[in-house]
């Protein structure tokens, strides 16, 4: 026989005919005609190579070589149904499990909100999380290793589908002896002409970009410290005398010695979002979003400062 000439119907043939000794009562079983079902256990046979049933004196009956081949295909199609109900099963456990992806302070005030919102009306749904480092933002969403995530635009990859919340202002983060820390507001072109604490280069391009200003500058800056997480960039900017910009929700949840956050006067507001799999419609994924963009819509009052996205400043990042 050759490998994978059999298939699972032409198997549940033989078990039907091994049950019934009777070709009629098989084929009406299988919802086909006589001569249908004759022709499949025929060409079945040429397939094996083998005669599985005798046909002789008006009745059938299997043969050595039938009784051997329906043992065999009784446990083939219980191990086909045995994998359909793992299946099944491992489907149903992915539905009762978020995965949640956390970069920075999220959504501000509105994370702890939003999440024990969804708890309450998915208490049957297991939460877990996990915390993102800057070049953790696209490929642990698109490559199905978290759900859903706070994210913070732009970011540009067609896998992703992101849904926003609000928008903040923004801040910029200098040292405490430095000589913009003195200034009750900073404008970005003051910014311009100082070394930044930068994103690693295999962080999203736009996003790496956006915080340090290229956008404003036309090009890319000086780099003081290349960084991949927040904590890295606040010592790049406490002990390496770099500056950056931060979301002003994030000076709230950050405090930093050797730190200081003053008012970025102009340019583009920071976006939140929350982000899932283009793909993804499951219904837990879909609410978790409705619940975050809900919330952000009532109770924006929640995180100072923050307005929809539609009232951010010009340049503010928008959502594709």
């Amino acid at each position: 026989m050759k490998e994978g000439s059999v298939d699972g119907r032409q198997l549940e043939y033989v078990i039907v005919l091994a049950d019934t000794l009777h070709f009629g009562r098989a084929a009406e079983r299988m919802c086909i005609s006589q001569s249908a079902f004759s022709t499949q256990i025929a060409r079945l046979e040429r397939e094996v190579g083998a005669m599985l049933f005798d046909r002789s004196a008006n009745r059938v009956s299997l043969t050595p070589a039938g009784e051997a081949f329906l043992a065999r295909a009784r446990k083939i199609l219980d191990e086909v149904a045995d994998a359909s109900a793992e299946a099944r099963t491992l489907h149903a456990a992915s539905q009762g499990i978020l995965r949640v992806g956390l970069f920075c302070d999220s959504a501000g005030e509105l994370t702890q909100p939003i999440i024990s919102a969804f708890r309450r009306a998915y208490p049957e749904v297991e939460l877990s999380f996990r915390t993102l480092s800057m070049t953790d933002l696209v490929e642990p969403l698109a490559s199905n290793e978290i759900d859903v995530e706070f994210l913070r635009p732009p970011v540009d990859d067609p896998r992703l589908k992101l849904y926003d919340l609000f928008a903040d202002p923004r801040v910029a983060a200098v040292p405490t002896g430095h000589e913009l820390a003195s200034l009750t507001g900073v404008r970005t072109d003051q910014l311009l002409d100082h070394a930044f604490a930068v994103a690693v280069p295999n962080a999203p391009s736009r996003w790496r970009a956006y915080w340090a200003c290229d956008d404003a500058r036309g090009e890319p800056g000086q780099v003081a410290a290349l960084v991949n997480n927040i904590q890295d960039c606040l010592n790049a900017i406490a002990h390496q005398g770099a500056v950056d910009t931060f979301p002003l929700s994030l000076s709230r949840f950050q405090p930093s010695p050797g730190v200081a956050y003053r008012p970025l006067l102009d340019g583009g507001y920071s976006t939140n979002a929350v982000a899932a799999r283009r793909t993804d419609q499951r219904v837990h994924v879909q609410a978790f979003v409705h619940i975050a963009q809900q919330l952000a819509a009532s109770c924006l009052d929640l995180v100072p400062d923050a307005v929809p996205l539609s009232e951010a400043a010009s340049g503010t990042p928008g959502i594709d």
